[in-house]
């Protein structure tokens, strides 16, 4: 009787060292998607980091230009740091790259800084899909932001000042950092005539 009390006890023993295991598996089975939702709630929305995005844009447009850092042909521009500029890129489409996102800046060397070609064109061909558009005008310049929905969780961002437009396909989460760095280059550029 004694050894099989021994044997139940190890196999208890046994058993409730896999039970505490067991409760710590179910319990991170169980917590795992209530901080999933909370860190989930607590990210900025997409209207949120729109309207921020759109407040530093305006701030950039504004402000002095950043120094260009990059020579593409006759086009000195600004590049933030983390991005490349594509080898096949020329004077009037630059392909920047960060990460595995593209950005693609067209230069229209024909239209003034006060241009609205490329506004005027997202007015026509996307205006019933708009989410946010907003519009800066300073000393002869015209520039806008617009963000368009583009597949779920994504966005369309075009930033643009005259005949410089910039144009991306970002993460919802990224949309505010992108208007800033997007309306940074695009205020940079300067062509060499």
């Amino acid at each position: 009787m004694q050894r099989f009390g021994k044997h139940i006890k190890i196999e208890y023993s046994e058993f409730m060292n896999g039970g505490k295991k067991m409760r710590r598996t179910w319990l991170r089975i169980v917590i795992a998607p209530f901080l999933i939702v909370a860190l989930t709630a607590c990210s900025p929305s997409a209207e949120d980091q729109t309207g921020e995005g759109i407040k530093a844009a305006k701030e950039i447009f504004q402000d002095e230009a950043t120094k260009p850092n990059e020579q593409v042909e006759s086009v000195n521009l600004f590049v933030p740091g983390g991005f490349s500029i594509q080898e096949d890129s020329d004077e009037t489409n630059i392909v920047l790259t960060k990460n595995n996102d593209a950005y693609v800046l067209f230069i229209n060397p024909n239209e003034e800084q006060n241009s609205r070609l490329f506004y005027d064109l997202v007015q026509a061909e996307k205006k019933n899909n708009i989410y946010a558009l907003e519009t800066y005008e300073q000393n002869s310049r015209f520039g806008f932001i617009a963000v368009l929905p583009s597949g779920e969780e994504q966005f369309e961002i075009i930033t643009s000042i005259g005949g410089v437009k910039l144009t991306t396909i970002s993460e919802e989460a990224n949309i505010q950092k992108n208007i800033e760095q997007m309306m940074k280059i695009v205020r940079s550029v300067k062509i060499e005539r």
